[in-house]
């Protein structure tokens, strides 16, 4: 039988994220706030396939996580990806840091254009460009040296 006192998880509790995260692990801002798991996918997959011509990393994207607010469940913008090897998470960084999102067609979906809220005056059909931003997830050490805290990992 197992027994455990009461505040022994603290260390384990205390130490966690301190550690290097996986390299296969994509860190991407910029996202659009109405996007959901499906389109991000899609669109990652269908722009590296585009991009990787020369068929460098056959990477998969295995997994997506995005951020969202917890009263409207709504997406922050922001998302980590995982993909199957180290070799696709470069890849992503590599092509598609910078690049500007754009709606993708599910499969099976018919290509009619949602009509906007917003039906402005004059306004005519302009969207804001979103350009993403791809870089690698780094451990919370790290991030918060970067952000000026002097917190360091008590042994």
């Amino acid at each position: 039988l197992k027994t455990t006192k009461k505040g022994c998880n603290a260390v384990a509790k205390k130490l966690r994220g301190l550690h290097d995260p996986p390299d296969q692990k994509v860190f991407v801002t910029g996202l659009p706030f109405d996007c959901d798991e499906g389109s991000v996918k899609r669109f990652f997959e269908e722009t590296l396939a585009e991009k990787n011509t020369a068929a460098e990393v056959a990477s998969e994207l295995v997994h997506v996580k995005l951020l969202k607010f917890e009263d409207s469940k709504r997406c922050k913008g922001t998302a980590f990806l995982m993909f199957d090897s180290a070799e696709g998470a470069k890849a992503a960084i590599r092509f598609m840091n910078g690049s500007i999102w754009r709606e993708v067609e599910e499969p099976g979906t018919s290509t009619k254009k949602k009509k906007s809220k917003k039906d402005g005056a004059g306004g005519g059909d302009v969207t804001k460009k979103l350009r993403l931003k791809v870089s690698k997830v780094l451990n919370r050490f790290v991030t918060k040296q970067k952000q000026g805290g002097s917190s360091k990992p008590r042994e």
